[in-house]
This record gives C-alpha cells, sequence and structure tokens, in this order.
C-alpha cells in the first residue's frame, strides 16, 4: 500500500505494525509521517533503493540501527536515512518519531529481518549510554 489517495493531507491514514503504528499524514512527492513505537519492539531490518529519509524523535527513547551502527535517539534528536542504507528502530520506551522522506512505496522495502518484539538480552551488545555497539 502506499497510501497515495486524495483524502491524505485532510484525514490521518493508519496502519497497524507489529511494533506499533504508522500516521501516514502526506504522501505525494514527499511523505510525512508519525510512528509509534512500542516499548520492547523493533521495526524489521530493511532498506530502500529510492527512498530517502530524516527521522526525528518527539518522544521517548529510541535505538538506531543503520548500517551496521548504532545510535540512542532521545526527544529532539534526528537522523538522516540515505537510499540502500540497512535501517531499523527499537523501541527503549514507547516513542514518537517523525519522518520525512521521498514518496513512499511499498514496493521499495526491501526486508532482511522480521520485525517483533525483543529481550533485554538481545541489547546486550550495545552501549546504550553512548550508543555504540560493543
Amino acid at each position: 500500500m502506499s497510501a497515495n489517495d486524495e483524502n491524505l493531507g485532510t484525514h490521518t491514514h493508519r496502519v497497524e505494525k507489529i511494533w506499533g503504528e504508522e500516521h501516514w499524514i502526506v504522501n505525494r512527492e514527499y511523505c510525512g509521517k508519525k510512528l509509534v513505537l512500542r516499548k520492547g519492539f523493533r521495526c524489521s531490518l530493511h532498506f530502500h533503493e529510492v527512498k530517502d529519509e530524516v527521522f526525528y524523535v518527539i518522544g521517548g527513547r529510541v535505538l538506531l540501527e543503520c548500517d551496521g551502527e548504532v545510535r540512542v535517539l532521545t526527544p529532539g534528536d534526528h537522523h538522516h536515512v540515505a537510499p540502500g542504507a540497512r535501517h531499523r528502530f527499537w523501541g527503549l520506551e514507547d516513542s514518537e518519531i517523525i519522518e520525512f522522506s521521498t514518496h513512499h512505496e511499498d514496493e521499495d522495502s526491501y526486508r532482511l529481518e522480521t520485525s517483533g518484539a525483543f529481550k533485554e538480552a538481545d541489547l546486550a551488545p550495545y552501549d546504550l549510554s553512548s550508543g555504540t555497539s560493543t
């Protein structure tokens, strides 16, 4: 689904996910979404060949994994994810993230690992204070 209909921009389109939900605000030449990420869940490890994204955290605490590096994001932090970058979010707390990107097409999402719950032990390789791999 690309949610490329005439109602976007006046009505928010919600998409339920295992990890939370997406609120699609607009999807034209550009895309704007609010991502609601639940604590203890992560989205799929994926990449886009075309889509260019910037993520801005407005609430919570998120571990961003991007091309093998990790960074802990808190409110006010943002991160650019270029086309081809393998990335995913981990919900360290219930979190809200704003996505600013080029147009979204599901056909441009290449999933390498599935979404789902994670255990505290899964975070062991990461130094959550600095956001780096150990």
